[in-house]
């Protein structure tokens, strides 16, 4: 794609990121509305298997570092956190020198990942911090031993420090930016930039959707991470729920629990009705969607979920899918019940009797599709690109 002329100042800008890339869509996105409006954009990410430690496109300069997602308990979070962090702090040090970067932005988890840049903020680099979840509640969630306990105050006064830090805060819904705000982040400090898909990519123009079980086969769709919150082991118990129905769920997507899901299909008996198909490229991805009957979001319904509102559920809601989802306030602060059916959280049999009921009424499911992308259109990556660079301009005019 050419893009388009612009007067703005060229970058660089540098973003630090705990994840995959291009995998992870958020971090795509900002990095293509930077290049659009005339930055040159580096990232620093993990390195997964496969993958080249580094790229350069159009204005786009990809490091992977040598670190990848292997989480295993509290200590193996805290080795390869500290790890990134260690290599991203080196590597970014060694190419502000090369490149003097005008902004830079850093991706939680974890929070602490803000040290990486202390170099470059003694040298009057702007901080940019980007609150895709919340460290505390992911601590209390994850991790319940007693004997982590007493790290409770220690995880939230980290959370603190790294927002007194930045010199601005972008966060990925309401509830996330209150709650920051709660803790001390001052309001005008604080900016919500959605986590939407981008309407060009997922243009419910562009992909036909599949008539509602047209052949009969009621296919279901569920794409994440894979890791315990998401709840792709309910999905697959409702799925043994429904013996009289002919029903496919395919699972798109890789991470930590996959064992877990794998162990309950064996579990369940339905190998011939679930299916993990494992990573595919974000571009593919509303092609899939569109040719599925349901979408389910099953999140477990733990502290951590509540102040998560996943892309998947917008992805859904913008390419014209049916909506199944777990009762969370975040879920139901920008969706109402009738766009999404909502179903207690953790509850295999109250998710099997809602897909029974939309097998049963193709009607109400459409009308509830249509009505969760009604709802879905102020929340599009147009509006929320531009907030964004708002966000960034101001930074670097007022360096």
């Amino acid at each position: 794609m050419t893009r388009p002329q612009v007067t703005r100042p060229a970058g660089p800008i540098a973003i630090v990121v705990h994840a995959d890339v291009p995998g992870d869509p958020r971090i795509r996105r900002q990095a293509e509305a930077l290049l659009d409006a005339g930055y040159e954009v580096d990232i620093f990410c993990l390195r997964e298997r496969g993958q080249p430690p580094f790229e350069a496109r159009d204005g786009l300069r990809v490091h992977r570092l040598p670190v990848r997602r292997r989480f295993e308990g509290f200590a193996g979070h805290l080795a390869e956190y500290a790890a990134f962090a260690g290599l991203a702090t080196i590597a970014l040090t060694r190419e502000h020198r090369r490149r003097r970067y005008r902004l830079l932005q850093v991706a939680t988890l974890p929070d602490f990942l803000v040290a990486s840049g202390a170099v470059l903020k003694l040298r009057g680099v702007p901080l940019l911090l980007d609150l895709h979840e919340d460290m505390p509640a992911f601590f209390d969630d994850r991790f319940t031993a007693r004997p982590l306990r007493p790290l409770r105050p220690l995880i939230a006064g980290v959370a603190r420090a790294s927002a007194a830090m930045a010199d601005a805060l972008i966060t990925v819904h309401e509830p996330l930016r209150s709650l920051s705000i709660a803790r001390g982040v001052a309001a005008d400090r604080i900016t919500v930039v959605m986590n939407s898909p981008d309407e060009r990519l997922f243009d419910p123009g562009r992909h036909a959707r599949r008539p509602f079980m047209e052949d009969g086969q009621l296919r279901l769709v569920h794409h994440s991470s894979l890791q315990r919150v998401y709840g792709a082991d309910i999905a697959v118990e409702a799925v043994a729920r429904l013996g009289d129905l002919d029903v496919r769920l395919d699972v798109y997507g890789d991470g930590p629990y996959r064992p877990q899901i794998e162990a309950a299909i064996r579990r369940t008996r339905t190998e011939e009705r679930v299916t993990l198909h494992g990573r595919v490229p974000l571009d593919t991805l509303p092609e899939l969607l569109a040719a599925s009957d349901l979408g389910l979001v099953p999140t477990r319904p733990e502290s951590y979920a509540e102040y998560s509102l996943s892309t998947k559920f917008l992805e859904y809601a913008w390419i014209g899918v049916p909506l199944i989802a777990s009762d969370l306030k975040t879920f139901r602060s920008h969706f109402s019940d009738a766009a999404v059916r909502y179903v207690p959280g953790g509850d295999p049999a109250a998710l099997a009797a809602a897909i029974r009921g939309a097998a049963l009424d193709p009607e109400a499911a459409r009308s509830m599709a249509a009505e969760a992308q009604r709802q879905a259109r102020p929340y599009g990556w147009r509006a929320q690109a531009q907030r964004y660079l708002a966000v960034v301009e101001r930074l670097m005019a007022g360096r």
